[in-house]
This record gives structure tokens, C-alpha cells and sequence, in this order.
């Protein structure tokens, strides 16, 4: 047997983004806002090795982006394990959320462009939207993990159920102009059918993501998941999986020709021969 290896615990504390060697372009960088996660996604280790959800302090962040502004990145990609419940572990003595940072940061002369990635579809508040909607630097992009559509499926999962996301998505959809959405979505989770499958390939044609993850379930050590008896054939998920990518690919094919003609700003990472470069 293999000998047990203590690495520490999983709380730990906070490592200042300029402390980091960056690998993205000079002009682009990551900005850790929390870490860890509360929720209990049944298929999901990250809390084991993630820890708990604890928010980095609002001047913290405000710290590390100006110092990134001095050193020349121009675009911020705030991310988290849950992005928008950054502050909802301050207390009742900050009440300070997502929505405030948002606009903080946005006055920062030298920041142009700002991106949510990985936000769970909790904790969207009316506030947060409308910061999103109205911040002309913060991308009209939302990344937000759905994973399924089936409520069979998402009671397995530990997921909100359908009626709470699609009202969400309309919601989100009504109230940001240009909005384009990114999510993720597994197919054959354990106990998935095939009318549970349908009812995902249905949504998908309807909702029209701009932009998706499609995966195939995959047993991960420590889960609960992991040890459910009703697992679906491998053969099932990949070709559920094969399924669902060819009508989100039809979508974002349908999006990228809505764009032709448009005056649209794009940033250029660097000088390419032809092709994607």
C-alpha cells in the first residue's frame, strides 16, 4: 500500500495575486476573489481540497488589482470557486457583495475590460445584475455551471432545480443587453435516462448557449457520487455527451454569424501568421 502523505489542511490563507508568476499576456491576468466551496454537488471533490468558502477582504482585492494595473494588465478575470458569493461571509458588518467590488474596480483608470468566470447560479442578486448590466467595463459574459436541466437529475446532483435556473436565465437574459452565457453540462450522471437526456437536449435547443462545456460523468475519488450503484454505461454518457456537443456547436455556429457586419472591439494577444496565429 501506498504510505499517507500530510499536506496541511485546506483553509488556508490567502497568497497575494502579484506574488504569483503570471503565464497570461502582459496585458491580462486572473484575480482570485474567494476560495473554497460550501456546496455539497454530489459528483464534485473541491471541497475536500478546496476547503470552505471564505472571501478575500474587499481591500485586498482592490490591492492586488491596482498592482496588476501598475504592471500594465488592462483586462481582469475575477474567479472563484463561486464567484458571485464573493462578500456573503463578511457579516453583518460589511455588507458589501459582488456588485460593490464590481463598481470599485471599475474605477480604476488603467482596468478596460472585466470577466465573471464560474459563477453558481445561486446568489445572483438584483444589485449584482444590475452592476453587470450597467458597468460598461465588465464583459456582457457570464460563466455559469448548470449541469443539467432534469430535475430527477439535478435532486441527485445537489443542484437548484429547473424552475429556479430558467427563471434565473430569463431574468438575466431581459436585463443584459448582448448578454452571452457559458455553462457546463454532464451527461449520464448516475441514474441519468434517457428521458432525462431528452429533456437536456430539448433545453439546450431552446436556451442557445453561446457557449459551452459538454462532459461525459466521470467517477471521482472521494465523492458521492462515486459510490452510487446506478452508474450509466460509459458508451451511453459519451455518445449522450457527442449528442448534446453538436447542438451546442450548432448554437455558437448560429451566434458567431449573427455577429457578421457588426463593429465589434476585440483585443489582439499578439501578431499570428494566418490561421488562429
Amino acid at each position: 500500500a501506498m504510505p499517507a502523505v500530510a499536506v496541511g489542511g485546506t483553509d488556508v490563507p490567502f497568497r497575494p495575486e502579484w506574488e504569483r508568476v503570471r503565464i497570461t499576456q502582459r496585458h491580462a491576468a486572473f484575480l482570485r476573489v474567494a476560495e473554497g466551496c460550501d456546496h455539497k454537488c454530489q459528483f464534485c471533490a473541491i471541497p475536500s481540497w478546496r476547503g470552505k468558502f471564505r472571501s478575500k477582504p474587499f481591500e485586498a482585492v482592490m490591492e492586488e488589482a491596482r498592482r496588476l494595473a501598475a504592471e500594465g494588465v488592462t483586462e481582469l478575470n475575477l474567479i472563484a470557486e463561486d464567484t458571485n458569493q464573493w462578500g456573503s461571509d463578511f457579516g453583518g458588518g460589511d455588507p458589501r457583495r459582488l456588485a460593490e467590488l464590481l463598481r470599485a474596480l471599475a474605477e480604476i483608470p488603467e482596468i478596460r475590460r472585466m470577466s465573471l468566470l464560474y459563477c453558481y447560479p445561486s446568489y445572483f442578486s438584483e444589485e449584482l445584475i444590475a452592476a453587470i448590466a450597467e458597468v460598461d467595463k465588465v464583459c456582457k459574459y457570464i460563466d455559469i455551471p448548470l449541469q443539467h436541466i432534469s430535475d430527477n437529475v439535478l435532486r441527485a446532483m445537489n443542484r437548484p432545480p429547473r424552475a429556479y435556473t430558467e427563471n434565473l436565465l430569463r431574468k438575466l437574459r431581459a436585463r443584459i443587453p448582448g448578454l452571452v452565457l457559458r455553462t457546463t453540462f454532464i451527461t449520464g450522471f448516475p441514474g441519468e435516462t434517457a428521458e432525462d437526456h431528452a429533456e437536456l437536449v430539448k433545453f439546450a435547443k431552446e436556451m442557445r448557449f453561446e457557449r459551452a462545456g459538454i462532459f461525459a460523468y466521470s467517477e471521482e475519488e472521494g465523492t458521492p457520487a462515486a459510490t452510487l450503484t446506478n452508474q450509466v454505461p460509459m458508451e451511453v454518457r459519451q455518445s449522450r455527451r457527442d449528442e448534446l456537443t453538436a447542438i451546442v456547436q450548432d448554437a455558437q455556429r448560429e451566434y458567431a454569424e449573427s455577429l457578421v457586419g457588426q463593429t465589434l472591439e476585440v483585443v489582439i494577444d499578439k501578431p499570428g501568421e494566418g490561421g488562429f496565429g
